[in-house]
């Protein structure tokens, strides 16, 4: 049986029966991949658990089509419905009280729910086909490299790899930010596209970060996807350093194993380093949503060379680049 399906109306079509039969199927988002199911379905939440081999205790985002869909699933206040005013549909997650009527195993049992409204065409058309809110975890096994393309689904599961809809390589390339608006102080959880000023603008004043989650949190604090310290992890090692010149530095005092790879922002920073590397930019101009996009992307390619190592330098800590430095801290697990 076909499982890789196109964006034809047909495809669509049948993408939303399987989904309304209780199957998974992973569709393209503007941040990456998503493995989704009827969120309010445990029996089809329970695949998804099992497909990714993911633990229990770390909850899902369930996907809206707008606002008003959002009633059904959470309770949003005043703060969120002046975010959402403005980045819905969007890389914008909110973690809210959550309605009896989403299961447990969504929330891990947990009385908050996280809710987006995705911005990708075709995820936004199997919401309005399914009439239905939809679960939509990373499309990989749990704790790898999230997919920002159909094939990286492929490679990632093999032969028995779920239905997936083939959108093309996402846009944004890096999950959406969460934000926690189940308590007086707003609380990003998980850094992502939309940055602290973004939301400042509207709320008023700056967010807290929730930065004391870097080290393994306890399944109590784990409220929302992207709080465990090791997360995104390729399969070779990844090092990484506070800047570009510490990069540097330890590729001149040290002697590097024999096929070790070098993530670089862009090309023109190979003038700074050591001949006879193996090289991967991240970006050829170095623009930090260039770098975000390709992420993933190149952490897999990467990896797909079974590299002894890997190693990246961090960016300043400004805009989607405190995003692009979590996930590189996670996928190197450092707590």
């Amino acid at each position: 049986m076909n499982k890789l399906f196109g964006t034809t109306p047909k495809d669509l079509a049948h993408a939303a029966t399987l989904l309304r039969a209780g199957e998974i199927v992973a569709l393209p988002t503007e941040t990456v991949y998503g493995l989704a199911c009827l969120a309010l379905n445990t029996d089809a939440v329970a695949k998804v658990f099992a497909a990714k081999n993911r633990p229990a205790n770390d909850p899902l985002i369930v996907h809206v089509t707008d606002l008003p869909a959002a009633h059904t699933v959470c309770l949003p206040d005043k703060r969120a419905v002046s975010l959402a005013e403005s980045f819905w549909p969007g890389p914008l997650t909110f973690v809210l009280p959550k309605t009896d009527c989403v299961p447990d195993l969504v929330t891990s049992g947990l009385p908050t729910v996280a809710v987006r409204s995705p911005a990708h065409p075709v995820f936004r058309e199997i919401l309005n086909l399914t009439n239905a809110p939809l679960a939509a975890p990373s499309a990989n096994p749990f704790g790898r490299v999230s997919p920002t393309r159909a094939e990286h689904i492929m490679e990632s599961f093999g032969p028995e790899h779920p239905h997936i809809v083939d959108g093309g390589a996402t846009d944004i390339g890096i999950e959406s930010t969460v934000l926690d608006l189940s308590s007086s102080r707003p609380r990003i959880l998980r850094p992502g596209p939309i940055g602290l000023k973004d939301m400042a603008e509207i709320l008023g004043s700056k967010p807290d970060l929730h930065e004391e989650l870097l080290g393994e949190p306890t399944p109590e604090n784990i409220i929302s996807p992207g709080l465990l310290s090791k997360h995104y992890r390729p399969q070779s090692p990844l090092r990484i350093f506070p800047d570009s010149l510490a990069l540097v530095s330890f590729l001149e005092q040290e002697a590097t194993l024999p096929g070790t790879i070098v993530l670089l922002h862009a090309p023109l920073e190979k003038t700074l380093l050591p001949a006879n590397l193996s090289i991967l930019p991240l970006s050829q101009t170095g623009e930090h949503n260039d770098i975000a996009h390709n992420l993933f992307a190149r952490l897999r390619e990467a990896d797909a060379c079974s590299p002894p190592l890997i190693l990246c330098s961090l960016l300043p800590e400004e805009g989607i680049a405190r995003a692009i430095n979590d996930r590189l801290r996670r996928a190197a697990g450092e707590d």
